[in-house]
């Protein structure tokens, strides 16, 4: 009985606090319930935020990345590539102008969809740029409209416009804490030596730097990620929420180059305090502007005071005197002409404005009589109108609908993709998925030793060695095995432009009969510095599929992780003999050493 009675009791409570959010019990709930939820209205004010974010895909550099036409891009849908320069300058300003217009809230309905089709134009052409954070960005602007047409002016929004926000950011929180609960991650082998930042120097008086990396970058942060948003949706605990919160943020500014996204997480950090919080804020904005006015105000006129004083002979002193009390007296003179001159007026337009009662009731039957025909016509009318009103109706609850499923739709698709790698076998490498959505970010921490590009004639049976980093912008390509593909292809048409290039010297260009190796070493999350990709497969003949594992992966070597902390011991001991001493521990495969 105690049992039933605490669970029951237990019910209650949930109970109790459901309705107090939802408005309505959980026995009571049914989707025509969340229809009305979605769309009870709300104060719109804490939706007047703007975000930065062009230059997030590239618009500072877009010369040096998109300016050459030799340069390996890796874009997700292969038919979708850019355009080359100068025309991706024109994306870029299209891009910033849409962004400039969401911002004012001018000509919104067509700033939204610009800036939307350029974004995920840039975003989807280029994967080796990627961050978790890249498809986040919410369009969020204030409505200027409401101030140049006041018949768009609107105090009240629809909840679902804060809950889409809120739920997209309770995920980026939820799902980075759910990514680290890992072996990987709570053993602190996933980030080493980042306390060695100055940012951490506060914690280094009680923590060594080996313990500071433990609890605090991945112990605190995980607990952190995992239930901040959590204790930022609870107004007991959302103030101190959101000082760590802010802390946290603040700090990843300063470690990382992630561009925008601490940033933007701390303009949307608003959106957990209650919807009018800026309204109840201004009176405070305007109070300490009307003091700080007035301090400089005091402070000017003391200014001007303390000018006036020059300093005169006698003679001279009393004569100043004289003409500064004849000005003041003429003034108030001035004054008081003007106060009486004002009465007076303001008599006289009294008396001229006096209603005039019989021109007054003369309006009154007029308006009574317009008013009965009003009200005559109106029982005059069709009884068609209530039908259509009774359609209006239907189709306004019918669009209500959609927007609900549709909603519905977008929380299971932004739930389920973290977790989708299991259909998109193709992009998983060591770790699943690729970097852009997997809400992996900081997990991993990858050390590439060594990069060898080998070409192979098969009609001569020459080789050559190219440079990884001739024909790209960065090294994350050699860590995906979709990317890899992608760059062999490059790497071939590069040459093949070479060859029409120097047509005239065939003994110094290669044939069309090609193969391209790649021997890529790397090491992940302080293991052995291992072989990553097979380096006697040709990628050329190569199959790849974005639905089945990469065939020329090598598995991960797991067999010697126990070594870890012998080989940082070792690593230690290394680095202290002298400032060029340095130590590799390399693993491979068995016959092919």
């Amino acid at each position: 009985m105690k049992t039933k009675e605490k669970v029951s009791a237990l019910y209650q409570r949930l109970d109790d606090k459901f309705a107090q959010q939802f408005g309505f019990k959980i026995k009571e709930v049914t989707f025509n319930r969340i229809v009305e939820y979605m769309y009870a209205p709300k104060d719109s004010s804490s939706l007047a935020m703007l975000f930065d974010i062009p230059d997030e895909r590239g618009g500072a550099s877009m010369v040096k990345r998109w300016g050459d036409p030799n340069t390996c891009h890796f874009p997700l849908l292969p038919f979708i590539t850019s355009v080359g320069m100068p025309y991706m300058a024109l994306v870029y300003a299209a891009l910033w102008i849409g962004a400039l217009c969401i911002m004012l809230g001018y000509r919104f309905r067509i700033a939204a969809p610009v800036f939307t089709a350029c974004y995920w134009y840039l975003f989807l052409i280029e994967k080796s740029f990627w961050n978790n954070h890249s498809y986040l960005f919410a369009l969020v602007a204030m409505s200027l409209d409401a101030y140049l047409d006041p018949t768009t002016k609107k105090s009240t929004v629809p909840y679902w416009n804060y809950f889409i926000l809120k739920y997209q950011f309770f995920i980026l929180y939820f799902m980075a804490g759910m990514k680290k609960g890992t072996a990987e991650w709570l053993t602190g082998y996933s980030v080493q030596n980042l306390s060695e930042h100055w940012v951490f120097d506060p914690f280094k008086f009680f923590l060594t730097v080996p313990q500071t990396d433990y609890l605090v970058v991945h112990w605190f942060v995980f607990m952190f990620d995992l239930t901040v948003a959590i204790w930022m949706m609870y107004a007991s605990t959302r103030h101190v929420a959101m000082v760590f919160c802010a802390l946290f943020h603040l700090m990843n500014s300063r470690l990382f180059r992630i561009g925008m996204f601490p940033w933007v997480c701390l303009a949307t950090m608003p959106l957990f305090y209650p919807f009018d919080w800026p309204k109840k804020l201004a009176p405070y904005s305007k109070c300490l502007y009307r003091k700080a006015q007035q301090t400089v105000c005091s402070k000017i006129k003391q200014l001007r005071k303390e000018t006036k004083c020059v300093c005169l002979p006698k003679d001279s002193m009393d004569q100043f005197d004289s003409e500064e009390k004849n000005k003041e007296l003429k003034e108030h003179e001035e004054i008081v002409t003007n106060k009486t001159n004002r009465n007076g007026t303001d008599e006289i337009n009294k008396d001229e404005t006096k209603p005039d009662i019989c021109k007054e009731l003369a309006k009154i039957e007029e308006n009574s009589d317009k008013g009965q025909n009003k009200l005559a016509d109106k029982e005059e009318k069709p009884s068609n109108e209530v039908a259509t009103i009774g359609n209006d109706l239907h189709k306004d609850n019918k669009r209500r609908k959609t927007t609900v499923y549709f909603i519905m739709a977008y929380v299971f698709i932004q739930a389920f993709l973290p977790y989708s790698h299991f259909i998109t076998k193709g992009y998983n490498n060591w770790t699943n998925g690729l970097y852009g959505y997997s809400w992996d970010m900081m997990v991993h921490t990858w050390d590439v030793s060594t990069v060898i590009v080998k070409v192979v004639d098969n009609e001569s049976k020459e080789m050559m060695y190219i440079d990884p980093q001739m024909y790209t912008l960065n090294d994350r390509w050699s860590r995906h095995g979709d990317m890899v593909y992608q760059y062999a292809h490059c790497l071939k048409n590069n040459l093949e432009k070479v060859r029409e290039i120097n047509w005239r010297y065939p003994s110094k260009v290669l044939s069309r009969n090609i193969s391209i190796y790649v021997d890529i070493w790397c090491s992940m999350n302080g293991r052995f510095v291992q072989r990553m990709f097979d380096p006697k497969v040709d990628l050329l003949k190569a199959s790849w599929s974005p639905f089945c594992k990469v065939p020329y992966l090598m598995p991960l070597l797991d067999e010697a992780i126990h070594w870890r902390k012998d080989m940082d011991d070792i690593r230690s001991d290394v680095h202290s003999w002298s400032e060029y001493s340095d130590v590799v521990f390399f693993a491979d495969f068995p016959g092919w050493y």
